[in-house]
């Protein structure tokens, strides 16, 4: 069977020579990956949110903790980061 993926090139090409190095194809690397999804039952490797940063994280508690309110709605992902970064 055949499955087509869709990779960033520089990814891809970083991937590649990593697993030259190790002596596996993709095509082999995406096989035990997709082995361990099954052996495991889901994603073989932990997944994390991101963590904010302290500045971020002392906004964040500031709204939560109602000190600040945000003026939103928002009509961007700029406009809302700019309302943040003032509280």
């Amino acid at each position: 069977m055949t499955t087509t993926i869709r990779i960033d090139n520089d990814l891809k090409h970083e991937c590649d020579l990593i697993l030259k190095e190790i002596g596996l194809s993709m095509s082999a690397a995406m096989t035990l990956f997709l082995k361990q999804v099954v052996k495991t039952r889901g994603i073989p490797f932990e997944l994390k949110a991101h963590v904010p940063n302290k500045e971020t994280r002392k906004a964040l508690d500031a709204i939560i903790n109602k000190k600040e309110k945000l003026s939103g709605p928002f009509t961007s992902h700029k406009e809302m980061m700019k309302e943040l970064t003032r509280v």
